[in-house]
């Protein structure tokens, strides 16, 4: 509790609906007891009537002087029952009105406890007052700052950071060294600023919260601190050839082990052996079907034609890995390393020896057709 405003108007207020509260109750009770008056009248008005109906019965027996009496006290007895049914009507009405007094004046008793509650002022958190603004009977209002409190068990601090590139290399959560005086504290940060403003010198800056826990003392407020933030070390920065080995190879710059599913120089020799072996093969039948036609035209239009038509030629050899199609659909496996590697040398093979045996029959029929002299 920091402090108690003045509340004796407020519990006057609460004493007056705590004795109508009272008085409601006592009404209610009274109003019980009438009912339950009015309960014995009826039934006793219920007996009477029956008795002086019961006594009229034998009428033929008595005088007429007597049947009018019996027959008057009949309709007396019907009257002082139907005044006693009023009166039980009457009394549970009232016992009604009187429990919503009750209700109504209990409402006012809890309203009272509650504003009384508002005169005392309790804090939140624990802490010390640090600045009382009010003095002993000074009126205030809703919103009035009153005082300020200090939470002294954890502290914080802005520290400005003046060069950006430090900035960026700080996270929250990041430890803190903070020295008061000869005390050295260690805190973490809670939060970045990463809006410039600047500093009473006019010195732009950024800044970091650092939270810490404190020695629960006043003795650390206003006082100079030095704060040094660990910062993390420097991510390596590659120059360009590295990157672009790594890009290719895979590799990173300190492993020696090459990484499944990535490209390692081995599977790009294989790669770069299959496109060289189709242009070598492609090379030595445009000059194989020169040589023979010897028309230039007919020959490249020929090793198109053939190329289109080796996907069929090849299945039909048995040879379907020698088919440009198939090269095309599993290249990515080639180049990420997951393709067979007894395979894929076989499918160099195969392209480098058809392309050598079309290179040495173009030799043969040129010097057939054209015999040195």
């Amino acid at each position: 509790m920091l402090a108690t405003l003045d509340d004796r108007f407020l519990f006057d207020q609460l004493e007056t609906e705590r004795r109508a509260e009272e008085t409601a109750r006592n009404e209610v009770a009274n109003a019980q007891r009438r009912h339950e008056d009015a309960q014995r009248a009826v039934a006793q008005a219920e007996d009477a009537l029956a008795r002086a109906e019961r006594a009229l019965i034998a009428k033929d027996l008595l005088s007429r002087q007597e049947q009018v009496d019996r027959e008057t006290d009949v309709r007396s007895r019907k009257r002082d029952l139907q005044n006693a049914e009023n009166l039980l009507r009457v009394a549970q009405d009232a016992i009604a009105t009187a429990e919503r007094q009750v209700q109504n004046a209990q409402a006012r008793v809890r309203d009272a406890r509650k504003r009384l509650s508002f005169a005392t002022v309790t804090a939140p958190v624990s802490g010390y007052v640090t600045e009382l603004l009010v003095q002993a009977g000074q009126h205030v209002g809703l919103g009035n700052h009153m005082l300020t409190l200090a939470q002294l068990d954890e502290l914080q601090l802005k520290v400005p950071v003046y060069q950006f590139d430090e900035f960026k290399r700080l996270r929250k959560g990041l430890t803190a060294y903070i020295t008061i005086g000869k005390t050295e504290f260690t805190g973490t940060i809670d939060r970045l600023g990463a809006t410039t403003q600047e500093d009473r010198w006019g010195r732009p800056n950024n800044y970091a919260v650092v939270r810490f826990k404190g020695s629960g003392t006043l003795g650390l407020l206003g006082q100079n601190a030095d704060v040094r933030l660990v910062l993390p070390p420097q991510e390596a920065r590659p120059n360009r050839l590295t990157a672009l080995f790594q890009t290719l190879t895979g590799r990173d710059t300190d492993d020696v082990k090459s990484r499944s599913a990535s490209v390692t120089p081995a599977w790009m020799l294989i790669a770069l052996g299959k496109v060289l072996g189709c242009g070598a093969l492609l090379v030595t039948v445009t000059l194989l079907l020169a040589t023979w036609f010897r028309s230039a035209l007919v020959a490249i239009l020929g090793t198109i034609g053939l190329w289109h038509i080796s996907n069929l030629l090849f299945d039909f050899a048995g040879l379907p890995d020698l088919s440009y199609l198939e090269m095309v659909r599993t290249m990515d496996k080639v180049v990420g390393g997951v393709a067979d590697p007894v395979r894929e040398l076989k499918s160099l093979a195969w392209l480098f020896g058809l392309a050598a045996g079309a290179g040495l029959l173009t030799l043969v029929l040129f010097i057939s057709r054209d015999p040195p002299k």
